[in-house]
C-alpha cells in the first residue's frame, strides 16, 4: 500500500474494505491513481466506506467496482476479494443479462429500484436464490455527466423466506381448520366477515358455504343477531382477550326453522405481526344431544350423583417430528395442568411424564404413516398440580396435511373418562348407600314398581305417615294397603308412569286411616319421580312425602291473625303504606291518604305527589330517615305535612325495609300516625317547663328543689320559707338541707329523700307529721308532701322537687267533716236529685228517700239496678260503671230510669269517688238528675237539623243543575251567540267599504248605531265569558312578585296611559301565593277602570301598594285572626262614587254612569270580586264623589 493512498481523506476508515481499497494499487486499474479520481467519485467513496448499509460503486463505462463491508457478504467467498477493482460484467457474469441493461439505463441518468428482487447467486460454491431491495442511482461528475453507478442494497432474503414460511403456515392453519373434526371458522374485520368456515361449522349453521363466505356473520345469519353475541365478538376483536363458553344456547336454522342448539365455543383474536387484531378464530362443538340427554335424566335426591356433564372438546396440534405444540385449546391446556405457556414448546417437554407410556411413539407413527390412531378408556399417568395420578381417556391422533399433501403435524383430540371410571367402581357402593339413606331419611320415602305399584321399600318415616307396619305394607300393591287414597293418588301415579314427567303436589288434602283409627284429612307435600332403567324404560316411581298438616293449620291461623291485625290497624286509625323503591311505586290505605293530604276521597296519588305534602323545612329529616333505613332496615321519623287546605299537621312514620336476594332494598312497609294533637300537647308541655321555675317561685304552694346526692338547696320559694321553714333565703340557699335542718335526720324524711334519689320513684304522703326547730321553740305541722325525682335529658337523676302543703288545719277540721257527714243524709232528702252511695266495689250503701219515692224499690244489688234501668241503656251503663270502678274516673252517663208507675224518664248520672288520706277510694257518692225536658228539646233540635240537612242536599242538587246551565250558557256564548254576531259585523264591514256612499245621512247614523250596538254586544259576551270562567278555570297557586304583574299591566295599558298622561306608582310590593293569570285580570280591570273614570281636567294618578301583616293589624273584621294577609291597596284621583254604592258596584251588570259617558258592560268589578273569592280573600271599596276611589284587597299570605 502506497503512502499516498493512506493520505487520501476519502479513503479513510471503512473497516476491512477500507484497508483493502487503501492497499490496492489502483494505477493498475482503469480508475488510475485515487488522487486523479473525479471529485464526485472521491466523495461517494467516502460516503460508501462510512455507511453501515451495503453499498457498491460501478464506475465508468467498464463498471470498475468498489464496495464496502456491508456489500461484501452479498458477493460471498467466491467473488470477494477478486471483485474489487474489476468490471461488474466479470463479477456478475451469470446474471449480467439481467443487470447489464439496468446499468445502461442508469448511465443515462435514470434511477432504478427493485424491492425483494430475486438474484440467483453463486457466493458459497453453489447457486442460490437471494432477495434484495436494490437501488441503482447515477453518480454525476462535475460537468453533469453520469460517471458511474451507486448501488445501495439491503438483503431481504431472510425476510422473504420468513414471509414464505408464514404463508405456508397460514396455509397449514387454514388446512387445519378445514380438516378439523370440530366446527371452526375465521371472522375478519370489525363487521366479522366470514373468511373461512369448515364443513362442520357450515353444517352447524345449517347453510351452504356460498351463503356465508365473505359475508358478515350477522348478515348471513340474521336470526343469531343479538346484543349479547355482538358485544361478545366486538370485545374479543377490540381487547384481544379470548372468550370461552360452554353449552351456550343459540337458535340456528335447521330444516327450514329455528332450533335451540347448545354449543361449546371459543373466540380467540387473530393478531398480525405488528400486534394489531385482524380477526377472530371461532371453534364450536355442538353438545345439544348431550345437554338434552342430561336434561332428560332426572334421578332421585337419595341416589349418588352420576357424572353426566360433557366436558368441552379438548384439541391440540403437534407440528413436525419434534412435536412442537402449534395449537392447544383451553380444555386440553387445563387437562395437562402445565399452565397456559405451552404454545411453541415440544409436546415431549410439556408432558415428560408420558415417556415410556407409548403416547410419543403413537404420535410419531401417525406422523410417519398417515394412519389415524384411536384408543378408548386408556390409562395415562399425568402430573397435574405437582401430583402424579392415573387418568383414563378416549383419545384420537389424526394426521394433518398441508396444501401439497404432505403431513406436517398431528391433531390430538380426547375425552377424560377418569371420573366415569371412578364412578363405575362406586355404583355398587352407591346403591347400598342409597338404600341406607332412604331408610334413615327424615321424610317419608317409598319405591313403587310396576303398573300395580308394588311397594318395593318404604322407610320408617313413610310408614308413620300412612299409619302402617312394614311387614304388612312392603311387598304388596299400594292400594291394597291404602284403599282410601286410590281415588286421589292413582291418576297421579299413572300419569308419571306413562309420561315420565315428575309430579309435585303442595298442601294436598288426603284422607287417611292411620293404625285402624277413624279416617281423617291430612295435608301433604309430595313428589312422584319416575325411576328409569339403563334403556330408558320407566320401571317404577320413587315417592317422597312430607306431612305439612301443622303448617297448613298454622297458615290458616296466620291468615286469621292478619285479618285481625287489619281490624286493629283500622281501629287504631293508623295509615298503612308500601313503597317499592326500584319502581318508585307506592300503595297505601285510605286512612294514609287522609293523614297525608287531609282528604277522604279515593284519589290515586303518585309517590312524588305524596312527598310534595312534606313541609319543605322537614324534607331533610325525611330524606335522612330513608337513607338511614336502607342501612339499618328500620324507618322512623316525625315531620310536618301541608294538607290540601294549607293547614299544618304532624305525622309519625314507621316502617321496615325488605331486601331481595342481592341484599338490595326491594320494599318498605310501614304505618303513618297523625300526631298533631300530641305535638300540640308536647309544645304546651315545653312552654309549661319554661314557666316552671317562675311557677315554683311564685306558687302559693311551698316548693323547693334539691340538687345532687348531698341534697343542696338550689331553689326555694317564698311560701316554703315563710310558712314552713321560717328562714331567710340567704340562710338556706346553696346549703345541704340536713345541715340547715338537722332535726330531719331524727324523722323519716332523710331516708325518704335518699330513697327517691336512688330509686327514681316519687314518694307522696298525706297528713304526715313534721317537726321544724325554730329559734325558741319546735313547730309541729301536718303536711301533704311529694318528693319527685328530677331527670336530665339522658334519664339520669340530678335532683328532687319538694312540694309541701300545710294541712294542719285540714286534720284539725276532719272531725268537723265527719260530723258534717251525719248531716249529709238529711241534706239528700232536701234536694230534687236521687242521691246514692256505694262502697269501693259498687255495692249499694245508701239511697235517698227521693230514690225510693220515684222507683219504689231499694237498691241492693245488680238485680235491682237492672229492674229500673231501661234495657237499651243497661249494657252501656254497666260498662261505664265498671270502667269507673276499675280506673277511679268519675262515673258519668245518661240513662232512662223506670218509675214505679212503669214510665221511663231520662236522668243524667254522676258519681264521684271519695278518697281517704292515702288517696284510696273508700266509697262512691252520686246523684241522678232528671233531664227529660232537655232530652226532648235535643231530639226536636236533631229533627230540625235533619230536615235542614235535606234542604241543603236539595240546594246542592239545584246548584249542580245551575252549574250545568252555566256551562251551557258559556258554550252558547262562546259559539252560538258569537256566530251570528260575527256575521253581522262582517256584513256591516262590507257595507261600510262598498255601500256607505249610497246611504243617506240618516241611514249612515243608524248604520253607525247598529255597529256600536254589535260591538257592545261583543264586549258583553266576552266579559260574561271572563266572569263565568273565573269559576271553572284550574286554580294553580304560585309564589309571585306583584310588581311583575303590575309591570305587565302597565305595558298592556301603555297607549291609554300615554293618551291621558296617566301614571302608575308602585311604591311597595311583596310576594304572595296567587293564581297569576287571574290576578293579572284583577289588576288590569281595576287600573283600566281608574283610567276610564278619570277626571277630564286631571291626568290619572294610580297608586298601588302591598304589604303582609297579621290580620289583627288591619281594620277588616272579616279576616281570620290566626292568619297573615297580603293587603293590596289600589287608589286613584278619578271621579269616584257615592259610598252607598260600595257593595252594589261588585254586582254583575251594575253601572253608576250612563253608557253615553263611559262605555262598558258592568261586569269588570264582578270579575274582580270573583277572583278575590277564588283566593279566599276579601275586597272593599271606599270613595267620595270627585275625590277618587280606593280598593282594598286582602289575600291570605299562604
Amino acid at each position: 500500500m502506497s503512502s499516498t493512498n493512506n493520505e487520501h481523506y476519502f479513503l479513510a476508515d471503512g473497516g476491512e474494505m477500507g484497508k483493502m481499497i487503501r492497499s490496492k494499487n489502483w494505477s493498475e486499474t482503469l480508475l488510475g491513481n485515487p488522487e486523479t479520481w473525479p471529485k464526485s467519485l472521491q466523495t461517494i467513496v467516502s460516503v460508501m466506506l462510512n455507511n453501515p448499509f451495503g453499498m457498491y460503486i460501478a464506475w465508468g463505462e467498464n463498471y470498475t467496482q468498489l464496495y464496502n463491508d456491508g456489500f461484501r457478504p452479498i458477493l460471498g467467498v467466491t467473488k470477494h476479494p477478486d471483485a474489487l477493482g474489476i468490471s461488474s460484467e466479470i463479477t456478475f457474469s451469470e446474471i449480467w443479462d439481467i443487470i447489464g441493461p439496468m446499468f445502461s439505463e442508469v448511465m443515462k441518468g435514470k434511477a432504478v429500484s427493485f424491492p425483494d428482487f430475486m438474484v440467483p447467486l453463486d457466493r458459497n460454491g453453489f447457486i442460490e436464490e437471494c432477495y434484495f431491495d436494490f437501488s441503482y442511482s447515477p453518480i454525476k461528475k462535475e460537468n453533469g455527466e453520469v460517471g458511474g453507478i451507486l448501488v445501495t442494497v439491503i438483503e431481504t432474503t431472510d425476510k422473504k423466506k420468513t414471509a414464505e414460511a408464514l404463508k405456508q403456515s397460514n396455509a397449514r392453519f387454514i388446512n387445519n381448520i378445514m380438516q378439523a373434526p370440530v366446527a371452526m371458522c375465521v371472522f375478519r374485520e370489525k363487521n366479522h366477515v366470514v373468511e373461512i368456515a369448515n364443513k362442520h361449522m357450515v353444517e352447524l349453521w345449517g347453510l351452504k358455504s356460498e351463503d356465508v363466505i365473505n359475508k358478515p356473520i350477522f348478515e348471513a345469519l340474521p336470526e343469531t343477531k343479538n346484543k349479547y353475541l355482538e358485544d361478545l365478538l366486538n370485545t374479543v376483536f377490540i381487547t384481544g382477550e379470548k372468550f370461552t363458553a360452554n353449552e351456550q344456547l343459540v337458535q340456528l336454522p335447521r330444516n327450514g326453522q329455528l332450533e335451540d342448539t347448545y354449543i361449546n365455543f371459543v373466540y380467540e383474536a387473530l393478531k398480525e405481526p405488528d400486534g394489531s387484531i385482524s380477526g377472530i378464530v371461532a371453534i364450536a362443538i355442538e353438545v345439544t344431544a348431550q345437554v338434552l340427554a342430561r336434561g332428560k335424566v332426572v334421578q332421585s335426591e337419595q341416589k349418588i350423583r352420576q357424572i353426566v356433564e360433557n366436558a368441552p372438546f379438548p384439541i391440540a396440534v403437534y407440528v413436525g417430528e419434534d412435536m412442537m405444540v402449534e395449537l392447544a385449546n383451553e380444555s386440553i391446556i387445563s387437562l395437562w395442568g402445565k399452565g397456559s405457556d405451552v404454545i411453541g414448546k415440544s409436546f415431549k417437554d410439556v408432558l415428560p411424564e408420558l415417556d415410556n407410556q407409548l403416547v410419543f411413539e403413537q404420535i410419531k407413527a401417525v406422523y410417519n404413516t398417515g394412519q389415524s390412531f384411536h384408543t378408548t378408556n386408556t390409562p395415562l399417568d399425568l402430573t397435574i398440580d405437582g401430583k402424579l395420578r392415573t387418568h383414563y381417556f378416549n383419545y384420537s391422533l389424526t394426521p394433518l396435511y398441508d396444501i401439497n399433501g404432505s403431513i406436517y403435524g398431528v391433531m390430538n383430540t380426547g375425552v377424560d373418562l377418569t371420573d366415569l371410571n371412578i364412578a363405575k367402581k362406586k355404583i355398587e357402593e352407591s346403591d347400598k348407600r342409597f338404600r341406607d339413606t332412604v331408610k334413615q331419611a327424615p321424610v317419608g320415602i317409598t319405591i313403587l314398581r310396576g303398573s300395580d305399584y308394588m311397594v318395593e321399600m318404604a322407610n320408617e318415616s313413610y310408614l308413620k305417615l300412612v299409619g302402617r307396619e312394614e311387614e304388612t305394607f312392603v311387598g304388596r300393591p299400594l292400594f291394597d294397603s291404602l284403599p282410601e287414597v286410590e281415588e286421589i293418588v292413582n291418576p297421579l301415579l299413572k300419569g308419571v308412569l306413562e309420561t315420565g314427567i315428575p309430579y309435585h303436589g303442595n298442601e294436598v288434602p288426603i284422607p287417611l286411616i292411620r293404625y285402624g283409627k277413624q279416617e281423617e284429612i291430612y295435608f301433604f307435600d309430595f313428589l312422584y319421580h319416575p325411576l328409569k332403567e339403563e334403556n330408558g324404560e320407566i320401571s317404577g316411581i320413587i315417592v317422597t312425602v312430607t306431612d305439612v298438616t301443622e303448617k297448613v293449620e298454622a297458615k290458616t291461623k296466620t291468615e286469621l291473625n292478619e285479618e285481625r291485625l287489619n281490624i286493629i290497624v283500622e281501629a287504631s286509625e293508623l295509615g298503612t303504606w308500601e313503597l317499592y323503591p326500584k319502581r318508585n311505586e307506592v300503595t297505601y290505605s285510605k286512612r294514609y291518604l287522609e293523614i297525608v293530604t287531609g282528604n277522604k276521597d279515593n284519589s290515586k296519588l303518585t309517590h312524588e305527589q305524596l312527598v310534595k305534602h312534606v313541609h319543605p323545612d322537614d324534607m331533610p329529616i325525611r330524606q335522612k330517615a330513608f337513607q338511614d333505613a336502607l342501612t339499618s332496615g328500620y324507618l322512623h321519623y316525625e315531620a310536618r305535612l301541608i294538607w290540601d287546605d294549607q293547614s299544618i299537621h304532624w305525622v309519625e312514620a314507621k316502617g321496615s325495609v325488605f331486601y331481595d336476594e342481592e341484599n338490595q332494598p326491594e320494599k318498605l312497609l310501614g304505618t303513618a300516625r297523625d300526631i298533631t294533637a300530641e305535638k300540640k300537647y308536647q309544645q304546651e308541655i315545653e312552654e309549661s317547663e319554661k314557666r316552671f321555675r317562675n311557677l315554683v317561685m311564685q306558687s302559693p304552694v311551698p316548693k323547693a328543689i334539691l340538687r345532687g346526692n348531698d341534697m343542696i338547696i338550689e331553689m326555694v320559694n317564698v311560701a316554703l320559707l315563710k310558712n314552713i321553714w321560717r328562714k331567710k333565703e340567704s340562710d338556706v340557699q346553696g346549703k345541704r338541707i340536713f345541715e340547715v335542718f338537722p332535726e330531719l335526720k331524727e324523722q323519716k324524711y332523710e331516708k325518704l329523700l335518699h330513697d327517691v334519689y336512688k330509686t327514681g320513684k316519687e314518694h307522696a304522703e298525706s297528713e304526715s307529721l313534721l317537726f321544724i326547730n325554730g329559734e325558741n321553740e319546735r313547730h309541729e305541722f301536718y303536711i301533704d308532701f311529694e318528693y319527685a325525682p328530677m331527670r336530665e335529658s339522658d334519664g339520669t337523676i340530678s335532683g328532687i322537687k319538694i312540694t309541701i302543703i300545710d294541712v294542719t288545719e285540714k286534720v284539725e277540721a276532719r272531725k268537723k267533716i265527719e260530723e258534717s257527714e251525719k248531716r249529709f243524709r238529711s241534706l239528700t232528702e232536701s234536694i230534687p236529685q236521687l242521691i246514692w252511695e256505694t262502697d269501693e266495689f259498687g255495692n249499694a250503701l245508701f239511697a235517698s228517700g227521693k230514690w225510693f219515692d220515684y222507683t219504689g224499690i231499694h237498691p241492693k244489688g245488680e238485680a235491682e239496678w237492672k229492674a229500673v234501668i231501661h234495657p237499651d241503656d243497661y249494657e252501656g251503663n254497666i260498662k261505664t260503671w265498671a270502667n269507673s270502678l276499675e280506673t277511679g274516673v268519675a262515673y258519668r252517663t245518661d240513662v232512662r230510669v223506670k218509675s214505679k208507675d212503669g214510665s221511663y224518664r231520662w236522668h243524667a248520672v254522676i258519681g264521684e269517688p271519695v278518697l281517704d288520706e292515702n288517696n284510696k277510694i273508700i266509697k262512691w257518692v252520686g246523684a241522678f238528675t232528671d233531664i227529660q225536658n232537655e232530652k226532648a228539646f235535643t231530639h226536636e233540635l236533631e229533627q230540625q237539623v235533619f230536615e235542614r240537612t235535606k234542604e241543603l242536599e236539595q240546594n246542592n242538587i239545584d246548584l249542580e243543575k245551575m252549574n250545568k246551565e252555566l256551562q251551557s250558557f258559556t258554550y252558547i256564548s262562546s259559539h252560538d251567540l258569537q256566530e251570528p254576531l260575527r256575521k253581522i259585523q262582517t256584513f256591516a264591514s262590507q257595507i261600510m267599504d262598498r255601500e256607505l256612499d249610497n246611504l243617506s245621512d240618516s241611514g249612515k247614523d243608524k248604520f253607525q248605531r247598529m255597529q256600536n250596538a254589535a260591538q257592545r254586544m261583543q264586549t258583553l259576551i266576552n266579559d260574561l265569558l271572563s266572569y263565568s270562567r273565573t269559576n271553572v278555570q284550574e286554580r294553580i297557586f304560585e309564589k309571585t312578585d306583584l310588581s311583575e304583574i303590575i309591570n305587565e299591566v302597565r305595558g298592556d295599558l301603555r297607549e291609554e296611559l300615554e293618551q291621558k298622561n296617566g301614571v302608575i306608582e308602585n311604591s311597595q310590593s311583596c310576594e304572595v301565593n296567587i293564581i297569576p293569570f287571574q290576578f293579572r285580570q284583577l289588576i288590569y280591570n281595576l287600573v283600566s277602570n281608574s283610567i276610564k273614570f278619570s277626571k277630564p281636567d286631571a291626568a290619572p294618578y294610580i297608586k298601588i301598594t302591598s304589604k303582609i301583616e297579621n290580620a289583627g293589624n288591619f281594620t277588616n273584621d272579616s279576616l281570620s285572626n290566626e292568619k297573615k294577609y297580603c293587603h293590596i291597596s289600589i287608589s286613584d284621583n278619578g271621579i269616584g262614587f257615592d259610598q252607598q254604592y260600595n257593595k252594589k258596584i261588585f254586582e254583575v251588570f251594575q253601572r253608576l254612569h250612563g253608557r253615553e259617558l263611559y262605555n262598558g258592560t258592568g261586569i269588570g268589578l264582578a270579575i274582580v270580586k270573583k277572583i278575590v273569592e277564588n283566593h279566599n280573600g276579601y275586597i272593599t271599596a271606599k270613595s267620595e264623589l270627585n275625590k277618587g276611589a280606593t280598593f282594598d284587597i286582602y289575600i291570605p299570605a299562604n
